[in-house]
């Protein structure tokens, strides 16, 4: 039984009885192959994002809360299902989304897979902060509700036109998040020279290389040595130079003054 109503919190419009769990909803968002046609009734929508936990080799994290880290640049991918949580092509249901995120509007059409895909970036958040991206699935009836004129959404205000209709929606919670790297070094009988040291940061992407810290140029700093013989190195890296969850392993490599290379390896949680 399925009934339209006021969305519950993190839902959707459309209410049904049948409510999978947590990991059936993983598992089945890795494992669709494409559409499959709904069979009627209840439709509702599911926003996953390309940041957050998810079991290995899957793509998308449809966690209801997920970190993401200062300036990171997040995929989002939003969907209609039916009670089964099977994909339901969104021909004839729904013309576009439109996302709400930080009081900015972005829309989407759908691919011909039936997937609205749009992304946003978080430039401007502060470590802590939380941000909610909420999704709304729409039906065109005349013309549409907002229009993006010279970069600015203007609603329609006609009333001889009936507005779109909410077909489902969809929202998450986003915390933001700073990663910070501190290696201790500890201090060889011939001292480090700074200008050698290079910090790599291995992404499954490929790999940053960091310099020691100079006007226009930022990088990572080293104090030092302490009164327990050890050089600290510091670095604020940026979303771009880590995974966007898991893991992400850092690589300090630098050479004293006698010519001596020195290592240290390190693994930053980047969840």
């Amino acid at each position: 039984m399925c009934s339209l109503s006021t969305p519950p919190k993190g839902g959707s419009y459309a209410r049904c009885a049948l409510r999978p769990t947590a990991a059936s909803a993983y598992l089945l968002w890795g494992l669709w192959p494409g559409i499959v046609l709904g069979t009627g009734g209840c439709v509702t929508g599911s926003l996953a994002s390309s940041t957050g936990p998810r079991p290995p080799g899957h793509r998308w994290s449809v966690a209801p809360r997920q970190p993401v880290h200062v300036g990171e640049t997040v995929q989002f991918d939003f969907v209609l299902q039916d009670a089964f949580r099977r994909l339901v092509d969104a021909t004839g249901r729904a013309d576009y989304c439109a996302a709400i995120i930080a009081g900015e509007r972005v829309e989407s059409m759908p691919d011909a897979t039936g997937h609205f895909h749009f992304e946003h970036t978080f430039a401007d958040l502060q470590p802590g902060q939380r941000v909610e991206v909420r999704v709304f699935a729409y039906r065109q009836l005349a013309n549409k509700d907002f229009m993006r004129i010279g970069g600015v959404w203007m609603r329609s205000e006609s009333p001889y036109e009936e507005s779109d209709r909410k077909v489902a929606s969809d929202a998450l919670t986003l915390v933001a998040y700073q990663a910070e790297i501190e290696l201790p070094v500890v201090r060889p009988a011939d001292d480090l020279d700074v200008e050698t040291g290079v910090l790599r940061l291995h992404r499954t992407e490929g790999t940053s290389a960091v310099f020691v810290d100079k006007p226009g140029r930022p990088g990572f700093t080293m104090s030092g040595p302490d009164a327990g013989g050890f050089y600290h190195v510091r670095y604020r890296p940026q979303a771009g130079q880590l995974n966007p969850f898991g893991t992400t392993d850092v690589e300090f490599a630098i050479y004293d003054t006698a010519g001596r290379r020195h290592e240290k390896v390190v693994t930053v949680p980047t969840p």
